[in-house]
């Protein structure tokens, strides 16, 4: 009976340190890794609206956040051509909403390399694709892509702040 209460402490012990980590990364600037942090307030400002992102194209991770959220989340990007996507897995982590919100309201802020951008979110819903995205996913994750409720792809457009 003392090895089960002692487990029960245990496991409320950790409980508790998780919802610790989590509510203190919604203070933090920024995603804590794979954990949604608060807003993107630190970083140099891009002013140039430039629409060629050839400059992301071997930057695994970038970090953004919705405008009309105060929460940030850590991503990757997609860049051909100097154009550039960021991808949403429909199926993970589950109960997420942000590509939803982009449909209301695209207005973004991207964290690059420390450099901050704003930028419009857009659902690109171009034929030709799904045929280099799946390239894409199949060389970050492997064969076959995590979960089967498809992915969707934003468009990145610069945009003044």
């Amino acid at each position: 009976m003392k090895l089960l209460s002692w487990l029960v402490r245990g496991l409320g012990v950790i409980l508790v340190l998780i919802s610790a980590l989590f509510l203190g990364a919604r203070c933090h600037d920024g995603p804590l890794g794979p954990i949604p942090g608060g807003v993107l307030a630190s970083g140099e400002w891009v002013d140039a609206a430039s629409d060629d992102w050839a400059f992301a194209k071997d930057i695994s991770e970038i970090e953004f956040q919705l405008e009309s959220q105060s929460l940030s989340r850590t991503t990757w990007i997609l860049v051909r051509d100097g154009k550039a996507w960021i991808p949403c897995s429909l199926a993970f982590p589950p109960g997420k909403d942000w590509h939803e919100r982009v449909a209301t309201d695209g207005r973004a802020v991207l964290r690059i390399a420390g450099k901050r951008h704003a930028v419009t979110l857009a659902q690109d819903d171009d034929p030709t694709l799904p045929e280099f995205a799946r390239a894409e996913v199949t060389r970050k994750y492997g064969n076959p892509a995590p979960g089967d409720s498809g992915v969707i792809f934003f468009r990145i457009e610069p945009r003044a702040r």
